[in-house]
């Protein structure tokens, strides 16, 4: 060991300078003997050092080693959590560009009916402005037609007053001209049959009241009765 080597050392060299007074040439044996000590002592440190720079080699690798592992072990973990990071942000982007779209869609759809809305009120406006008007028009037909009806009654009224009168007036006009009148040829003729009592014969006429005037008429109306 390194103390025994040193202690040998410290012996010898003792020994050889208590010797040295005595013989020179013991002195010089003891100077080789010294030197063969020293040499072998040196080697000793040598290997000693050697076997120190070894283990601190191994122990170094075996360190470099574990933080190659670690670091490789890292550099997975990084690697894996930067492509979770990555899809999850692309989730949330795809998420998010699906909600605008969404939301857009929704603001047309409320924006749609925001216009739905003001034409319904526009047209409801609209609605209630003609139903006002069409109720003043009611008020105004009602009492145009109160007015209408009033007048008619009093028409009727009159013409039934007159109707004794009328019918006697036609009875004794067609005791006089002896005419029937055909009342289903319409407004613009004037048709029927001319009876004589004295001969037995009935004659029928047809007169087209816009071809002649009202002289015209009359005067072959006279004609036809008088044969």
């Amino acid at each position: 060991s390194r103390a025994a080597s040193t202690n040998i050392m410290n012996s010898t060299t003792n020994t050889t300078t208590n010797a040295s007074h005595n013989n020179g040439d013991e002195y010089d044996d003891w100077l080789d003997l010294d030197a063969k000590m020293s040499s072998i002592l040196h080697t000793q440190k040598s290997q000693q050092a050697t076997t120190t720079t070894k283990t601190l080699a191994a122990r170094s690798t075996t360190l470099l080693t574990t933080l190659h592992n670690h670091h490789t072990r890292l550099l997975a973990d990084s690697s894996n959590i930067q492509s979770t990071l990555t899809n999850s942000i692309h989730k949330e982007k795809q998420a998010l560009h699906n909600e605008s779209q969404e939301l857009s869609t929704q603001l047309s759809a409320v924006q749609e009916l925001q216009s739905t809305k003001e034409q319904l009120l526009r047209s409801n406006s609209e609605i209630q402005t003609q139903l006002a008007t069409c109720a003043s028009n009611i008020n105004e037909c009602q009492l145009e037609a109160k007015e209408e009806i009033s007048t008619i009654q009093t028409i009727e009224a009159r013409h039934m007053k007159n109707i004794p009168k009328i019918k006697h007036e036609l009875t004794l006009h067609a005791m006089m001209t002896n005419i029937k009148w055909d009342y289903s040829c319409g407004p613009e003729k004037l048709r029927g049959e001319v009876s004589w009592n004295k001969r037995g014969v009935l004659r029928e006429f047809e007169i087209e009241k816009e071809e002649q005037g009202e002289v015209e008429i009359a005067e072959r109306l006279w004609g036809i009765i008088e044969g």
